[in-house]
């Protein structure tokens, strides 16, 4: 579980800096972040995982992303720049503003 979230955070601080998608590979399953924020407006946070996994780690992983609401998670049927994969789940939410600004600092 450690791991995951620290795998989390890592994904969430690269993504707030670029926007572009940011991945971590595991064992059976790839996952990756994407945020999209335009100026003032609301974040946007896509989560994407590709391969297999077992039934409850998806929650897990949806519970522990940074600045999330673990309610507030929608299915996607493509992510920002590209239509899904076979294999691929992936799943949209909105990041908390005053989270995302914490994200960077606290890996400092």
């Amino acid at each position: 579980m450690r791991r995951l979230r620290a795998t989390l955070r890592y994904l969430a601080h690269a993504t707030l800096r670029d926007g572009r998608e940011h991945t971590r590979e595991f064992d059976t399953f790839t996952l990756g972040l994407q945020v999209r924020a335009d100026d003032g407006q609301e974040t946007y946070l896509a989560v994407r995982i590709t391969g297999s996994i077992p039934p409850n780690l998806t929650v897990l992983i949806l519970r522990n992303v940074p600045g999330c609401e673990a309610e507030g998670w929608y299915p996607e049927y493509a992510l920002p720049e590209r239509d899904l994969l076979p294999a691929e789940q992936a799943w949209s939410n909105l990041m908390d503003p005053r989270a995302a600004a914490q994200v960077p600092d606290e890996d400092r």
